[in-house]
């Protein structure tokens, strides 16, 4: 599955890192994830970790708030954690010789295309550099993954910032099951998944009482569905030897794996899918087949309804009815656009008062899911 010379994230979560009850650290497991990133490297693969752990580190050192929940008193742990789970991966990668680094970043930094292009530079230079990244949201300023993630979505996020060709998520069951295999004895192993399956898999098991429900797997999924909009690969993986990641990507092990139905996408193409907001555009069927047969511009008069807030510059998705079929960069103001849907050219500076042309979305501005 793995080239010489490819790239592949690791995500490793708080309870791989970090035993429970009392957040003491796992050492062996720290010793083991060394030894099989030290094997990856001997094979000519380039290792970027995403590491959860700060918070729960954080929990063991500062007792007054080891019980909190709130997002507050999280940044917190976090502040004080991060340094610490920076010294563990440190003193394990010592033991194998290696130099590790730490990069901190936030969603807001990667949806910004200089930010990203930055985080992507420096990703490359520490991996041909022979440091190994080590990669954490910079909770102390941001709560998303705190909140909801896990890190899964930002493993994913930095895979297509930097275009690996895969992602691995280490979660604590074999991977993503018809069921909640805790309770669910004839839940079974999905061992393989496409990604235009994934929102039918949903669908079927995603509903209450499913592991997929519970929240954990739900993240695994999105991350999954991200990576492979830029045409990345996504392990889902646990309840496997860590000190044999080789085998693991390979497949030798229990796991669930999420193939992209599209190549590795170019840089640009990986920014903008990674990174929609919330404004929504809705084409007419002829935009649509346009779109999606030629790749063409989304034209005003393609457009039947608007979703959402959003202004010129900003990353909004293309539906044909409840189907996304792209996103890109609006050249209007969702106002704008809602006002102009269904005019041709000559009309629309009528009823603005002013123009940018017909183009609401540019080709160039496109990518295609």
């Amino acid at each position: 599955m793995l080239e010489r010379g490819a790239i592949v994230v690791i995500k490793f979560g708080s309870s791989t890192l970090v035993k429970t009850p009392g957040n003491t650290v796992n050492e062996a497991n720290f010793a083991s994830i060394v030894h099989s990133i030290e094997d990856l490297h001997q094979a000519g693969i380039n290792v970027v970790i995403v590491s959860s752990g700060a918070v729960a580190l954080g929990r063991r050192q500062l007792s007054a708030l080891a019980d909190k929940v709130d997002i507050t008193s999280k940044q917190v742990l976090a502040t004080i954690g991060q340094h610490h789970l920076m010294a563990l991966w440190s003193s394990a990668f010592a033991q194998v010789s290696t130099l590790c680094g730490q990069v901190l970043v936030t969603k807001a930094e990667l949806s910004s295309r200089t930010a990203n292009l930055n985080v992507r530079d420096t990703l490359q230079a520490m991996l041909n550099a022979g440091v190994v990244p080590i990669v954490n949201e910079n909770d102390s300023v941001a709560v998303d993954e705190i909140r909801y993630g896990d890190n899964d979505s930002l493993a994913a996020q930095v895979a297509l910032a930097i275009g690996a060709a895969g992602v691995v998520l280490w979660t604590d069951v074999s991977g993503m099951y018809t069921g909640n295999p805790r309770i669910d004895t004839a839940a079974r192993l999905v061992e393989s998944l496409s990604a235009s399956e994934l929102e039918q898999f949903r669908k079927c098991v995603g509903g209450p009482g499913t592991h997929l429900g519970t929240g954990g797997m739900v993240t695994k999924l999105d991350a999954a569905s991200l990576a492979a909009t830029g045409g990345i690969w996504t392990r889902i993986v646990g309840c496997a030897p860590l000190d044999a990641l080789m085998a693991v990507i390979a497949g030798e092990y229990p796991s669930t794996l999420v193939t992209p139905t599209v190549a590795l996408q170019d840089g640009r193409t990986r920014w903008i899918l990674a990174n929609p907001g919330d404004g929504r555009i809705i084409c007419n069927v002829g935009a649509a087949d346009w779109i999606i047969r030629k790749g063409a511009s989304l034209l005003a008069v393609g457009v039947v309804d608007v979703k959402g807030a959003f202004v010129r510059g900003d990353i909004v998705r293309i539906y044909n009815g409840e189907t996304h079929i792209a996103t890109g960069i609006a050249r209007y103001d969702a106002y704008e656009v809602k006002q102009i849907s269904g005019c041709r050219e000559a009309d629309i500076e009528q009823v603005l008062g002013y123009t940018a042309g017909p183009v609401v979305i540019h080709r160039d501005d496109l990518a295609l899911l």
